[in-house]
């Protein structure tokens, strides 16, 4: 597995490089429609629907920063699982959605499976 700051560098290039091509997206529109827009991360009254999908987007790829590392811990643990006979993962299926359907079921479906 890998150390967890190599996750973190990663998630942080991935995330990195969407918004880079998202701000480059509006920046080429921007040229096209002819209007300034605002960076995706400053205020502005004056943003179109256009400025407002893009700072949205913006914000989906920073959530890249906590999501891609929890998805390595998931695939990791369900590899664990499936080693342990508790999960069986089938070539095509992902290790991180089955440990997490498998903790879902054990944890969080009714709430009286306390051991």
């Amino acid at each position: 597995m890998k150390p967890h700051y190599l996750n973190d560098l990663h998630a942080n290039e991935a995330a990195d490089d969407i918004i880079g091509l998202l701000k480059l997206c509006q920046q080429l529109q921007s040229e096209k429609d002819g209007r300034e827009r605002p960076a995706p991360g400053a205020y502005s009254r004056d943003e179109d629907a256009f400025a407002d999908r893009i700072r949205t987007e913006c914000g989906h790829a920073r959530q890249l920063l906590r999501l891609l590392p929890v998805m390595t811990t998931l695939s990791a643990t369900g590899a664990g699982m499936e080693r342990r006979g508790e999960i069986s993962v089938l070539p095509g299926e992902d290790y991180a959605q089955k440990a997490l359907a498998r903790l879902t079921e054990q944890y969080l479906s009714g709430r009286d499976n306390k051991q």
